[in-house]
């Protein structure tokens, strides 16, 4: 329903503090894993009219029982996505830093 609502916010924030963030940490590969699963989850929430081009917006929020159990998804769903994103994030980290060394050693 909205699980992608979690991996948004966080989108969203490391987004505007991505300068702020040393280089050696590629946040921009965080910012395209996290952005292409909002894009995609959202896409499919459209299709699937859980997102409505009108008030509420999001069609768990229709009663309180929709939106509890969508609060519940986004806990759930949303987090494992989210811890998904970013162990993927890590994984390509420790790979490039890798590589990186490698580099430097052979070229030496």
């Amino acid at each position: 329903m909205a699980c992608f609502l979690l991996a948004m916010s966080v989108a969203i924030i490391t987004t505007a503090f991505r300068k702020k963030v040393p280089a050696k940490y590629h946040i921009n590969w965080l910012n395209m894993l996290l952005w292409g699963g909002v894009l995609g989850l959202s896409l499919e929430h459209v299709a699937h009219q859980e997102i409505v081009p009108y008030f509420p917006f999001l069609s768990a929020m229709g009663t309180a029982a929709d939106t509890t159990m969508m609060l519940q998804e986004i806990a759930t769903i949303g987090t494992a996505m989210l811890v998904a994103c970013v162990s993927i994030w890590i994984v390509m980290l420790i790979v490039a830093s890798r590589f990186d060394v490698g580099s430097k050693a052979s070229a030496q």
